[in-house]
This record gives C-alpha cells, structure tokens and sequence, in this order.
C-alpha cells in the first residue's frame, strides 16, 4: 500500500472525544520537514451509524494542516466512489462539516505504470485539503465504503523563507512585446527549489511532450483563507500527497498560483520546456496544467490570479501560435467523459471540467475563464481593446398595443431593447428603465410597458455591456416620447322637448397623475359649442332659445388633445320629438 511518509502512533493519553483510541501523532522522515500520518480506517476507526453512513470518533491528534483520505482503486470506481466529509479542530472548536471532492487530477496510464510506488497498490483518493493548523480531526463517509480506506494527514512546516517569495506575476497588455516572443512573456516565477520541493520525493525522470495545445485549469479545493506565508508550505505538503500518498512521480501540475497572483513552478522538469503533466487525465499529452490555489466553487479568484494565469497561459502558449480565445481539436487518450481515440473541439484555454466528469475548476473560476482567455490575448497581442466594443449602438423599439398609424409612445404601449452589434459576443447584458432621470423600481428586463405614472414623461433605458476581463460600457439609447394617453370623454345627452342638454367629462385614464387641458367642441345636429377641459364636468344646451327640428340629431363631442393626451371623440344619437 502506497502510504504517506511517517508512521501513526499512539499515546496513552485518552481522546478528548469519543472513541477507544489515543492521540494520533505525526512523524517526520529523516531529512523532512513534512510530518505525516497515514492511518488505515478499520471498522474500529470508522463503524457504521446508518444506512450507506460511517462516522469517526473525534481523533486528537498532533498539530496538522492538511487532510484527505485515499483508498484502493477498482474497476467501476464510480460506483463505489465514497462521499468524505470532514471537520476539525483547533483548540475546543470544531469546524463546521466539509465535503473533501474526490481527486479528478491524475496521471495518464503510461505514469501509473511506470512508477514503482503505484505498482504496489493503484490509489484513489480526495484532493488534500489545506484547514490551518488543527489538532482533532473527524470523518464521514456516505454512499460507498471502498477497500483500503487511509487517513492522511500532513502538517508541513514553515521555513523562514517562506514570506520572502515572490511578487504577483501581473502584466499590462502594454508590457507585451510586439513579436510576442517567449522571453518577454515569461512571468515571473517562484523555482522548486524557492518554494523547498523534496526532491527525494520525486520517482523516475520527468516527461515531455512536444506541443501545447491547451492549457488546462484546476483549482486545487483548499480552503480560501490561507496567508501568502501558508503558500509554500502548502505546496510542499501536496507534493508529498500526490507522491507518497497516490503513487505519482511527481506533484501533478505544471504550475500553481495563489490568491496573491504568484507563479509557483509545480511539475519539475524546467518550466521553459514542455513537461509533461499528471492533472487532466486522458489530455496530458498535448497540454500544461495550471492549478489555482483555492476552493473557487465557494470565492470567486482575485483580479490578482487571473492575471496570473493568464500570463502563464500566454507564455506557454505563445510559441505555437495558439489563440488563447480560440478553440482546438485534440484527441483523449481516454477519459472519463470522452473514450481514448474520440477528438473533440475544446477550447485553447479551458477548465477540467471541460475533459474530465469533474466541477474543477469551481463555477467562479470557470466563470472568469473568458477574462483568462482575453487578458492573455491581449499579452500577446498588446492593441487588443480593453472595454468592449460597440459597432451599432442600442436603440429603443416601440410595440404599440393596438394597430394604429402615425409616431409616438401611447399607455399600454411596450418597450424593446435591440441591443446593437457589439464585441465580444458573449458579453453580458443588464438593463435599467428610466422615466426621466429616474430609474423605475423592478423595471430591469429587456422590455417594459409603458405604465400611467409614465404619461407626460420620456422613457429610456440603461444598457450595460460587460465582458470579463474588460471595462464595461453602458450606453444610453435616445428616449423615446414623452408618453401619452387617450384621454375618456364621459357624454350623458338627454332631450325634453325640443331642448337637448349634454354633461361632458374629459378625464385621463386611471393612475394617470397629470389632467387633460384645452377645450372640446360639442356638437349637436349642425349646432356646436366649446367647452373647457380643466377636470370637470360642464352642462351644454342646445334648442333653448331657438328649438331644435324634430328628427334625429347626432351627438359629437370631439377633444383635440394636448402635449400629453391624444385627441377623442364621442359619437351618439339623440331623438327630439
């Protein structure tokens, strides 16, 4: 069995929680400054407490910082592939409960079997997670108890180096060279030998490839509140999992960056040259690997590491012409998502999840990976734009509620967005109404109907542009109105005799603030007159001092409108006997 370096011992001092065993404490090899433990997980560690469910006791152990279990690999792995859970503690305070992801970063075959360490047991296991110093550790296990089942747990010591290393790798696209050559894009980088690699860890000669293809991006699932000091230690100690714990040759990626935008070369090998990786299985063979130091499935990278990932993208990818916002064709030497042999288009710059059944690299950092895409297209290519780019600008478009002719923004009328032409094509759109100057309250989607309060005002709306990795840019079409209304003309007509008198009304609609002005013209038979328009009701008689014929007269009362209403007119009958 593949285990990490150190023995488990046990001391008569009893558990601070249940359990029957002692306190578990680390041990360091001769010449090492990472104390291990590596503790198989019998029925005595680990009994079952419900259906498809094992829990620990609550182990005190010696200072560590790292965790993670492995177990013996099988055919059908998914199958029997467990849920690990995890808490610890530090002094009298346990964490809360966290979910250690099963390690989808792994070596291609051709390693595995290369390796003298993995020859004795193939290993699977979860990533190892960085917790800060603890002293107790507990575990759950769900859905799977597969054979072999380790603890490990790593405490890899500061060194007074260790905050000494390193400045963020960021580069302006101003910074790139017009030729795009590899010296120029090189950032700056923390060696192996900076960082305190064990280089007795490491089995057999690296690897090499003969192109890049792609670069691959992961993160490696530690919590997110590591200190720029917490960083080489934590790198040593992956080093020690991913060789002593897994079998491989070496630690798996090519190159890792923290949350303060360093470089740290991963893989050894020369980090000029095309080594070849252990973290996408199935797509090693054209590709490097860059791992961000995190858990981006809960934080979103600092500005800081996508700068950095994109200057190693950039870098690497450089001396074979690879677009980093292009896609490419590649061919899997086997995968758990495509079978060896099958070519598929991915593109230059993508996330594990892409080749592998797996979340890496976390939905924030695979939500950011078009800023990677253009941040390293813009170091090599130095002129590239920086905002986004607009090439027709967005306009407003009216879709009156009822058929009718001539211009204008009428109530009940909607509103559309056509948002114009504009670069990148993937960028992402807001939207914010305005009536004047004003934003409308819940008024944020790509249409809008034109609402009472509206009358008597312009409307507008406020579109946003934004691409990772860009400035945005928020344009704001020409209003359109200001908005009317039809306004009601209530009539009530009545005759006596040869007398008719006419009560009108000219309102505006319901919730509309502002009133109907100027005068209507009432009109019956050939006889009209004018009347104001000022909100009330105003009496019309017709036939008092000379009668009206006998017959049947139209009744007409016609308003002509003002700046905020639409002319109306009202048509009736009246009979004069």
């Amino acid at each position: 069995m593949a285990a990490t370096a150190g023995a488990a011992r046990l001391e008569p001092r009893p558990l601070r929680g249940p359990g029957p065993f002692g306190s578990l404490t680390l041990a360091t090899d001769a010449g090492s400054d990472v104390a291990s433990l590596s503790l198989v997980l019998g029925q005595g560690h680990l009994p079952r407490v419900g259906q498809k469910r094992w829990e620990s006791p609550q182990l005190s152990t010696s200072t560590f910082s790292m965790v993670a279990v492995t177990w013996l690999a099988t055919p059908g792995e998914s199958e029997s592939r467990p849920e690990v859970l995890a808490r610890s503690r530090t002094g009298k305070r346990w964490t809360e409960w966290t979910r250690l992801p099963t390690m989808h970063d792994r070596p291609d075959q051709a390693e595995l079997l290369t390796s003298s360490r993995a020859r004795v047991a193939a290993r699977a296991g979860t990533d190892v997670m960085w917790v800060g110093r603890a002293d107790g550790i507990q575990l759950r296990l769900e859905h799977a108890r597969p054979d072999g089942l380790t603890l490990v747990l790593l405490y890899p010591h500061h060194r007074s180096a260790d905050p000494l290393l390193g400045v963020p790798a960021v580069r302006a696209a101003s910074d790139s060279a017009d030729s795009g050559d590899e010296d120029s894009l090189q950032p700056d980088l923390i060696s192996r030998q900076e960082w305190g690699a064990d280089e007795s860890l490491r089995e057999g000669r690296p690897a090499y490839v003969h192109t890049i293809k792609q670069v691959h991006v992961h993160h490696t699932v530690n919590s997110n509140d590591y200190s720029r000091d917490d960083v080489p230690a934590l790198i040593r100690g992956m080093l020690a999992y991913h060789t002593q714990s897994l079998g491989w040759s070496d630690i798996g990626y090519n190159f890792l960056v923290d949350r303060f935008g360093r470089c740290f070369v991963g893989r050894a090998g020369g980090p000029r040259r095309l080594v070849r990786g252990a973290h996408t299985l199935g797509f090693n063979a054209q590709s490097t690997g860059v791992s961000a130091i995190g858990n981006y499935d809960t934080a979103r990278p600092s500005d800081a590491m996508v700068n950095a990932i994109a200057a190693l993208a950039a870098w690497k990818l450089a001396p074979f012409d690879r677009s980093p916002r292009g896609d490419i064709r590649v061919e899997s030497e086997g995968s758990d998502k495509f079978p060896a042999g099958r070519t598929v288009t991915l593109p230059v710059i993508d996330g594990h999840r892409d080749t592998n059944d797996t979340a890496c690299p976390g939905r924030h950092l695979y939500d950011a990976l078009p800023a990677v895409r253009r941040k390293a297209a813009s170091l090599l290519h130095g002129s590239e734009e920086q905002v986004v780019s607009v090439a027709r600008p967005a306009s407003i478009v009216v879709y009156a509620a009822n058929d009718r002719t001539g211009k204008g923004v009428l109530l009940g009328d909607t509103l559309g967005i056509d948002p114009g032409v504009y670069g990148p094509p993937d960028a992402g759109l807001t939207f914010r109404w305005l009536r004047g100057a004003r934003p409308l309250r819940g008024a944020r989607g790509d249409s809008y109907q034109i609402r009472p309060r509206d009358v008597g005002h312009a409307v507008t709306c406020e579109v946003t542009l934004t691409a990772p990795g860009l400035e945005p840019v928020t344009q704001t079409p020409t209003p359109v109105g200001p908005v009317t209304a039809a306004a009601l003309a209530t009539v009530d007509a009545s005759g006596r005799g040869r007398t008719v008198r006419v009560a009108v009304s000219i309102s505006a609609p319901v919730g509309v603030r502002r009133l109907p002005t100027g005068s209507a013209r009432v009109q019956v038979g050939t006889r009209s007159k004018l009347v104001p328009v000022d909100g009330g009701v105003h009496l019309v008689r017709f036939g008092a001092h000379r009668p009206l014929p006998p017959g049947t007269h139209s009744v007409i009362v016609a308003y002509g409108g003002d700046a905020n209403f639409t002319p109306t007119v009202f048509e009736s009958t009246i009979l004069v006997a």
